[in-house]
């Protein structure tokens, strides 16, 4: 049996957040689970009010301030963190041209300075405790970019190599992290950012489910693995892309640009 944790995701309303939430609670874990609404909120302890150890949190992730109220309430309250999933992400699938100045910065703020606001929150905690486990979600784009996803993709390659970095610095202090890599995981998510309604469709083929994604990142982290990515076939299909010489890339780019 795992040790019950201390566990504090980010999004953790819907889709991905939500999975994992469940997860960790049937496992007995303690989850604080958090997120921008508290109506959502408020329905997530409605929906799973049988479980004790769930505690809930509103938090943006953009808010630098918050983020150091948040660890700090956390540390007070429980004495320890001992899983942190920066799962909070959002999009806007649309060309850069076409996109607007607030869903821009709203992508990047998020996506970006929300992972690295939450993670320094929370790293003096772990440090003082000699342990600890940073699950970052990124996503597949995050290898390879297609058209209506450029500053998507761009946020989520910046959250590989900070998860990167993260590792080297942190692996004296006892702390692993873990870099979760998607493809598109059948959710709300793709509602929001998909204008069109029909991106949905068009990668069935390839869709998660949020059951099945949280279920192999919990894998990865029992195993304490540094990456994980899904499906597989995206996956090596991804890396097959980013050897191709240019010109094979523009034949196939048409497979790639879905959206």
């Amino acid at each position: 049996m795992i040790q019950k944790r201390i566990i504090v995701i980010t999004g953790a309303t819907s889709g991905l957040g939500h999975a994992l939430t469940r997860q960790h609670l049937e496992r007995g874990d303690t989850v604080i689970a958090t997120g921008r609404s508290e109506e959502k909120l408020q329905a997530l302890r409605q929906e799973l009010h049988h479980y004790e150890h769930l505690h809930t949190r509103q938090f943006n992730v953009t808010d630098k301030e918050a983020a150091c109220q948040l660890a700090a309430w956390v540390q007070v309250r429980f004495g320890r963190c001992d899983l942190l999933y920066n799962n909070a992400g959002v999009a806007t699938f649309a060309a850069l041209s076409d996109m607007k100045l607030e869903e821009l910065n709203e992508t990047l703020e998020t996506n970006i300075n929300g992972v690295i606001y939450t993670t320094r929150a929370f790293l003096p905690m772990m440090m003082q405790q000699h342990g600890g486990h940073i699950v970052n979600i990124a996503s597949l784009a995050g290898h390879v970019a297609t058209s209506k996803a450029a500053v998507y993709a761009a946020s989520k390659a910046a959250v590989i190599r900070f998860s990167e970095g993260l590792r080297h610095e942190l692996s004296m202090h006892g702390i692993h992290v873990t870099c979760a890599m998607p493809g598109p995981i059948d959710t709300p998510f793709l509602d929001r950012a998909d204008r069109t309604g029909s991106y949905r469709s068009k990668v069935n083929s390839y869709l998660l489910t949020p059951e099945q994604t949280a279920s192999l990142i919990l894998q990865a982290v029992d195993r304490k693995r540094p990456e994980v990515a899904m499906p597989m076939r995206l996956h090596y299909l991804s890396r097959l892309y980013a050897l191709l010489p240019y010109r094979v890339k523009l034949l196939v780019a048409p497979l790639l640009n879905r959206k």
